[in-house]
C-alpha cells in the first residue's frame, strides 16, 4: 500500500521524506547532497554529538556567517568561548553574538525557549551537559513554533536551532529530525556521521574538505624525497670540522 499523499510525515523507508521545512544550504555540497531539502532544516532541532571539549566551528561557519547577516545569534552554555577576533575575520560580527552561561540544562532550555520567541533571532545554539529526551522534545516544540520576521527580503522564515552535547552523554533516540555525530577533524577537513534523517539510513560518513584557515594560506608541502633520510649525517657526527669564528 502506498503512503497517504496527504500525510507528509509518512514516507517509504528507503526514500527521502517530503520536504515540509524550509532549509538553508550548509555551505558544503557533499553534506547538502545527503540532507532532506538540501541543507539545514529551519525551525527544527539539529542535534550534534561531539568529542569532549570541542565545537564544530568549521562545519557551522557558513551557516554562522549567513545567520549573522539575518539577526542575533544566541549561544547558550557553550563549553568554549568564541574567539571574537577570529569570528570577525571570518565574517561573523561580534556584536551579533549573545552568549549565555546558564547553571544547568533546565535553565539552558528556558533561555532557548525565550530566545526562540523573539522574531529577530536567526540562530539559537544550546549545549547540553546531560541531555534527556524531554529536554530535546521541548526544544523541538519551541523550534517548530518559532517564526521570524518575514517582511525583510531574503529573511529566513524560521531560525536555525542547534543542540550539541558530549558524545558520551548521547541519547539512543530523540525528537530531533536531524542527528549528527561530528569528529574533531584534522588539518584538512572533518567527518560527519548522519545518525538520523528523514530518509533512509546513510551507511557511510560524509567527508568534508575543510582545511583550517591558516592551512589555506600556506602553499602545499612538496612531496617528501624517500632517499633524503638515507644521506643525512648521523646526529652525533658532522661531515666537517667545526671552526670557531670570533666576531
Amino acid at each position: 500500500m502506498a503512503p497517504n499523499p496527504l500525510r507528509h510525515d509518512v514516507w517509504w523507508a528507503d526514500q527521502m521524506a517530503p520536504v515540509t521545512l524550509a532549509t538553508h544550504t550548509t555551505g558544503w555540497a557533499a553534506l547538502d547532497a545527503v540532507l532532506p531539502g538540501g541543507g539545514w532544516p529551519l525551525g527544527a532541532v539539529v542535534e550534534c554529538a561531539l568529542d569532549a571539549d570541542t565545537l564544530p566551528w568549521r562545519l557551522l561557519l557558513p551557516a554562522l556567517q549567513t545567520a549573522a547577516q539575518q539577526g542575533p545569534l544566541v549561544l547558550i552554555g557553550l563549553p568554549l568561548e568564541p574567539n571574537a577576533h577570529a569570528w570577525a575575520a571570518q565574517g561573523v560580527a561580534p556584536e551579533r553574538l549573545l552568549r549565555l552561561q546558564p547553571t544547568g540544562d533546565a535553565d539552558a532550555l528556558w533561555a532557548a525557549e525565550q530566545a526562540l520567541r523573539c522574531p529577530d533571532v536567526s540562530l539559537c545554539w544550546v549545549h547540553w551537559l546531560r541531555p534527556t529526551a524531554g529536554l530535546v522534545r521541548r526544544l523541538q516544540l519551541a523550534a517548530s513554533t518559532a517564526q521570524r520576521d518575514g517582511t525583510r527580503p531574503g529573511a529566513w522564515p524560521a531560525p536555525l536551532v542547534l543542540a550539541s552535547h558530549d558524545r558520551a552523554h548521547g541519547l539512543p533516540a530523540s525528537a530531533a529530525p536531524l542527528r549528527l555525530d561530528i569528529g574533531a577533524g584534522d588539518a584538512d577537513g572533518l567527518t560527519v556521521h548522519i545518525r538520523k534523517r528523514r530518509g533512509p539510513p546513510l551507511a557511510h560518513p560524509v567527508r568534508l574538505q575543510a582545511p583550517l584557515p591558516l592551512r589555506r594560506l600556506l602553499p602545499p608541502s612538496p612531496p617528501e624525497d624517500p632517499t633524503r633520510h638515507a644521506t643525512e649525517c648521523p646526529v652525533d657526527r658532522l661531515p666537517a670540522r667545526l671552526r670557531l669564528v670570533h666576531p
